[in-house]
């Protein structure tokens, strides 16, 4: 499925477009997946209550690497997205915390790898909404607000 092709309302074509939208109380992840991380794979400021609406594009062109997506402990299914194209996961966090987001399909040598978390703050919660890619949290914060 070519890239170019994806007419999905929610398509992220490359990495420098993905994003984090807050509109209300509903969180739009514009993702994409590709050998072998998501961009972004660090969300901080859903805060409890949010709707959040993971779109992953899977940037793959091999027509045999499909992605997994899921969020560990919500108690919905998984992702399968093919090479190309787009795929929408709708999580409601029922708790305070960091929730992992991983990949549920092996799709290379450093499939473990491809890796993430989403933060989530008490309801009302002024932590402000922020994500990136490839940074590790440090004493409770991303490396880029140190």
């Amino acid at each position: 499925f070519k890239i170019e092709d994806n007419k999905h309302a929610y398509v992220t074509k490359s990495e420098k477009d993905a994003r984090v939208v807050r509109e209300g109380n509903k969180i739009h992840v514009y993702m994409t997946s590709m050998r072998s991380h998501f961009v972004p794979d660090n969300i901080e400021g859903i805060r409890l209550g949010d709707e959040v609406y993971f779109h992953v594009t899977n940037l793959e062109q091999d027509w045999d690497v499909p992605h997994g997506f899921a969020v560990k402990g919500a108690g919905n299914a998984e992702l399968l997205i093919m090479p190309g194209e787009t795929a929408t996961l709708k999580w409601v966090p029922d708790r305070v915390g960091v929730q992992a987001i991983y990949c549920t399909d092996f799709c290379s040598a450093l499939h473990q790898e491809m890796q993430g978390y989403a933060r989530v703050s008490p309801a009302g919660s002024s932590t402000p909404l922020k994500w990136s890619t490839g940074e590790t949290p440090e004493a409770g914060l991303p490396a880029a607000s140190k």
